[in-house]
């Protein structure tokens, strides 16, 4: 392990210093990556093998990407769906000694999918609204607890059936914000980010051919 790497976590996996963090994660060997379906996302994601199980690594600025581990351990503390926080790796350089982006690493959540991947399955009209009502009782979760998400979309959001249910979680905290209580406008507002996101993705898919006929956005 670099002199200069350096890992925030509850505990410490020791696999973690095997992964090529002096690599740019872009650049990262088939060998240690998991082929799972990804959303879309500002930052370079991947998914990778550690210890029997699969992470989720995303390449971003060490103060955004603590800010985000902090949020998605205040968020698992108050038992909403969401993915859990493993890691925080920053001080990484590469092979010439140029700095390279810290590293948020979450657990990839078991027999989930993207929201965007489901949509872009052969599925019923019904079964596309109990997917978004899923999504809606996510949010309204959300909102009760005081967090302001502030970038839903079919990408940030995991989809699992738990117990036969429909269930949605809460992948991406990066612009979350966490109050005492939402005032109505922040509400209102993250609902109109919903809506316009959900809808652009969902244009964005039939325009790709990857939206099923029978589904209108």
């Amino acid at each position: 392990m670099p002199s200069r790497l350096k890992i925030t976590a509850a505990t410490l996996d020791p696999a973690f210093l095997d992964l090529p963090w002096s690599t740019p994660l872009e650049e990262w060997p088939e060998n240690v990556l998991a082929p799972l379906p990804r959303g879309i996302s500002r930052h370079v994601v991947r998914f990778a093998r550690l210890s029997g199980q699969v992470v989720a690594v995303k390449e971003i600025s060490h103060e955004v990407a603590q800010r985000e581990y902090n949020l998605l351990r205040l968020i698992d503390k108050m038992d909403v769906p969401s993915v859990e926080p493993l890691a925080v790796v920053h001080g990484r350089t590469d092979a010439n000694g140029e700095e390279l982006n810290a590293a948020l690493v979450t657990k990839h959540l078991q027999y989930s999918l993207p929201y965007r991947a489901v949509f872009s399955q052969h599925m019923r009209p019904k079964t596309a609204f109990r997917l978004i009502d899923a999504l809606a009782v996510l949010m309204v979760r959300l909102h009760l607890l005081g967090f302001y998400w502030g970038d839903v979309s079919l990408s940030n959001t995991l989809f699992r059936r738990d117990a036969g249910a429909f269930a949605a979680y809460l992948v991406d905290a990066e612009t979350g914000e966490l109050h005492e209580n939402l005032t109505p406008g922040q509400r209102n507002y993250d609902i109109d980010l919903a809506r316009t996101n959900i809808i652009g993705e969902l244009f964005d898919l039939q325009a790709g051919g990857r939206l099923d006929e029978d589904i209108d956005p």
